[in-house]
């Protein structure tokens, strides 16, 4: 599982039939500013690739969103967690991620970035970002849709998750 999780940070070069993601393919993101995401703010439950998983962000605060997510293994204990942020970049957004192991060892310790997804567009209630996608399906529900690419082949993985109240 952690490989096909690895895979999520190539995915942005592997080719798919996307109906839920899209890729920004050299084009400008759209202006775009962090309060549009402010609905985000509080913590989330559901789950996603079989298994359970939270999702906790913060209300805009110094011009970015922050947050956390935690994926569990399905065996009592963490898969992964991820440091997470909606920044501005230029008159746009980017999605920008930092994934850990249980350990809190980090994927991206060897460069020391984290994997960034700039804004490719919003559509009524879709924030489409290169290969990630927020699509609000109530006022306190989202399903997260991330490309994978597991073994060259791309695939669309949806989170469903409802806010905790």
């Amino acid at each position: 599982m952690i490989r096909a999780l690895i895979a999520f940070t190539l995915a942005l070069s592997a080719p798919a039939a996307a109906q839920n993601t899209r890729s920004l393919d050299g084009s400008v993101s759209p202006p775009a500013s962090i309060d549009q995401l402010s609905w985000l703010a509080g913590s989330w439950v559901g789950t996603g690739m079989g298994a359970a998983v939270t999702e906790t962000y913060s209300a805009p605060l110094g011009g970015r969103i922050t947050g956390h997510f935690v994926m569990a293994d399905g065996k009592g204990g963490i898969a992964f967690t991820e440091i997470v942020d909606y920044v501005p970049v230029g008159q746009s957004l980017a999605y920008r991620v930092r994934h850990f192991n249980p350990d809190m060892t980090g994927w991206e310790d060897q460069t020391g970035k984290p994997v960034v997804f700039p804004l490719v567009a919003i559509e009524k209630d879709r924030w489409f970002f290169d290969g990630m996608t927020i699509e609000r399906t109530g006022p306190d529900s989202l399903v997260m849709w991330v490309k994978i690419t597991e073994k060259g082949t791309a695939k669309e993985v949806p989170f469903r998750l409802m806010r905790q109240r």
